[in-house]
């Protein structure tokens, strides 16, 4: 840069010269602006001497570095601004034109920061020579999970084109402040009674703060009467610790156990219990939420119904008896005992049989299939087994809690999910290593969003709790799955037995789960026809509705199979 480039000839104010056209052209004398007071001089090799009144480093160096040129002159009124999300911000940018000639000057924002934050992206002013002008850039982060809390470097560039091998550039940062926000909520509980004394809850938390939180997870109940374990990790604690970014939701469950419950009530009983969710250092303020536990009494208004009906039956029994007897009594004479070839009468009308299946023994699983050494089949199954084309049971293999497959874990259900709130693993079994056919059911129920009764009702009707139950067409199992069914959907739930109950029915849920779909997008969400579905076939029924059939021309089987196993599902308590 050369000194004739920055001081003009020295003119005398109001002098005036003739230009080529012989106008005359009045020139205001040139000054130095005030910004430029403190200009660094640069020598030849490019060193750069910084002058003693320097203004000191900012608190933040900028990671964009400048880049300054002496025909395009940028300066900034400071190089750090903060700003709230949701309130905006202006960037006093003034531009000088050290050049010779008016020019029209572009200034816009560059780095790393969103276009749509910026009032107006691209300012235009034209500027004499000599003249400086002050344009300001309004730069507002809305007040959303992507306005993301921290510093955004970023630069002012000024470019010409009318000088369009020339342009300026400044570093600046933008600091977003932080702010909180966190949505917390639970959903419904089953009730709990005497023989099932644990609820599963589903939770669910967004943090739609800009900045990522670590959160405590806590419950409590009024004298402790209920234990919490939040199911996470594929394991129960009682107070985890989740992160969540910005803008992330997650879902968990969270087991409730109630210790103490009423012995006898009218109805079931709400237990008030609060859930809360707190920040671990700088965050949001604590949530809490209240929610309550259904409890129903171990005598409930059925049974104090029955009990006051059999003691109104006994009494007016018994004055029955008394008056009978008074009557003969009055009268002299007693009924003579009747011979005994008298004492036969009409056969009474049967009772309907009612067949009782405890939910709370342990589910089974297959027993280890060397019974023989030809391996013939247990009891339950047929004395021979059709060939389903690939192997579904390896000859050597043995099915048991602790080895009865890969580990089976809850399948994606397409949220984004932390690493210490994952879907819980399903642990099978509990101290003695086995579930239950409640908590079997509940648990892979509550995997594919289905009702656990209905499940237990359709292995009723199937197999009557069979898990070794074979039939002729090759239904196999506790939900006599077919093998063509196994062979497409076990690969889905990892399960490797179709003789294992727990395997077994997580293959028929998600093959239900995959007909509900289906039949919800051709408008037909009920339960009646995923459970028709199920029984008759996807495609028979596929081809019955294209044709327009409706329920009541359904035939006969396949209708009284789903009506059956939702009648069922009803009585389960």
């Amino acid at each position: 840069m050369h000194d004739d480039e920055l001081i003009p000839p020295a003119s005398t104010e109001g002098q005036q010269q003739s230009d080529v056209s012989g106008a005359k052209v009045t020139r205001v004398p040139w000054s130095l602006p005030s910004e430029l007071s403190d200009w660094q001089v640069w020598d030849v090799d490019g060193s750069v001497a910084a002058p003693e009144s320097a203004a000191l480093a900012p608190e933040k160096s900028p990671a964009i570095a400048d880049l300054q040129d002496d025909i395009l002159v940028v300066t900034l009124s400071q190089r750090h601004w903060h700003v709230e999300p949701g309130s905006s911000v202006a960037l006093e940018v003034t531009v000088l034109n050290n050049g010779s000639h008016r020019a029209l000057m572009r200034v816009h924002l560059e780095g790393w920061i969103d276009d749509r934050w910026v009032l107006d992206p691209y300012l235009q002013a034209s500027i004499h020579p000599g003249e400086r002008r002050t344009l300001n850039l309004i730069v507002t982060p809305p007040r959303t999970a992507d306005s993301e809390a921290g510093d955004y470097h970023l630069a002012v560039v000024v470019r010409s084109s009318d000088y369009p091998e020339r342009y300026a550039r400044v570093g600046a940062i933008l600091t977003v402040a932080a702010y909180d926000r966190l949505s917390f909520e639970v959903g419904e509980a089953r009730a709990v009674s005497w023989w099932q004394r644990s609820t599963l809850l589903q939770l669910s938390l967004a943090n739609e703060g800009n900045h990522a939180v670590a959160l405590q997870m806590n419950g409590s109940a009024p004298d402790g009467l209920c234990r919490f374990e939040f199911l996470a990790s594929g394991t129960a604690e009682v107070a985890p610790l989740l992160t969540l970014r910005a803008g992330q939701r997650t879902r968990l469950l969270l087991r409730a156990t109630v210790r103490r419950l009423p012995l006898l009530g009218l109805h079931a009983r709400p237990l008030p219990i609060m859930l809360a969710a707190t920040a671990v250092g700088d965050g949001p303020a604590p949530r809490r939420i209240q929610a309550s536990v259904p409890v129903r009494p171990l005598i409930g208004p059925l049974q104090l119904a029955s009990l006051t009906g059999l003691i109104a039956a006994g009494a007016f029994a018994v004055m029955l008896l008394a008056l009978v007897t008074a009557l003969f009594v009055g009268a002299g004479t007693l009924p003579a005992a009747a011979p005994a070839s008298a004492l036969a009468t009409s056969p009474a009308m049967a009772a309907p049989p009612v067949i009782i299946v405890n939910l709370n023994q342990p589910a089974a699983t297959n027993p280890s299939m060397a019974g023989t050494e030809t391996g013939a089949p247990g009891p339950g199954t047929t004395a021979s087994l059709p060939d389903p084309m690939l192997p579904l049971v390896l000859p050597e293999q043995i099915s048991a809690p602790s080895n009865g497959g890969p580990a089976r874990t809850a399948p994606a259900t397409g949220l984004e999910m932390p690493a210490a709130a994952s879907v819980p693993a399903v642990t099978r079994g509990s101290a003695d290593g086995q579930l239950t056919y409640a908590q079997m059911f509940q648990e892979v129920s509550t995997q594919y969003d289905l009702d656990w009764r209905m499940l237990a009702a359709m292995a009723y009707v199937e197999s009557s709790f069979d898990s070794l139950a074979l039939s002729h067409a090759g239904a196999m199992g506790l939900m006599q799955v077919l093998p063509q069914t196994w062979r497409e959907w076990a690969p889905a739930v990892n399960a490797s037995d179709p003789f294992d109950s727990y395997g077994n029915v997580q293959v028929a849920a998600v093959y239900l789960d995959y007909l509900r779909s289906r039949l919800s997008a051709q408008g037909h969400p009920e339960k009646e026809w995923m459970l028709v579905a199920y029984n008759w076939g996807p495609e028979r029924l596929n081809d019955f509705l294209a044709t327009g059939g409706a329920w009541s021309d359904l035939p006969e089987e396949p209708q009284r199979y789903a009506e059956e196993v939702l009648r069922i599902a009803q009585t389960i308590p």
